[in-house]
């Protein structure tokens, strides 16, 4: 896997999602391959991450929380019936630590709703700047994220050629 190609991919994606730009965000949409979705999966938590960070700290407030998710539900279940706002929100407990929270919501639907919450964070008025500076960050961690998966898997099976 070529990660800078995937993240420059992701970061332009990114980008025009959250500037609004749904021509550009639908094609450059098509070009994540199937072989790149649970890669984007990890570069969108990671910048979910860098908001819930921004937004709520590592341990949201209840009330914070409960009053984003009435956001959440008011804006997305009108238009999509399907909707769960409890999963959208269970997508920031998950970053806060609550990672058995991930079984509950199939993987198939956890992109919507890792986007549902990072354009509720985001919001309208984010700068530039702010953005790049997010979208550095969500990088990073991706980057980290990865080495540190296949350090892992590499030292796993080293361990076990020797046993």
């Amino acid at each position: 896997m070529n990660d800078t190609i995937d993240c420059t991919l992701f970061r332009a994606h990114a980008t025009a999602r959250l500037r609004g730009d749904t021509s550009e965000a639908m094609r450059l949409a098509l070009q994540i391959g199937p072989a790149q979705r649970l890669t984007q999966v990890l570069y969108l938590t990671a910048l979910l991450t860098q908001l819930v960070i921004e937004h709520f700290g590592t341990r949201p407030d209840p009330c914070d929380l409960a009053e984003l998710t009435k956001r959440l539900h008011d804006k997305h279940f009108g238009a999509d019936a399907s909707f769960n706002a409890l999963r959208a929100e269970a997508m920031i407990r998950i970053v806060c630590g609550e990672s058995h929270l991930s079984g509950e919501i199939p993987f198939s639907e956890q992109h919507g709703y890792l986007w549902a919450v990072i354009s509720e964070l985001a919001g309208p008025d984010l700068t530039d700047a702010q953005l790049q500076a997010l979208l550095d960050a969500a990088e990073e961690e991706t980057r980290s994220s990865l080495t540190d998966a296949i350090e892992a898997t590499i030292c796993t099976t080293a361990s076990e050629a020797a046993e």
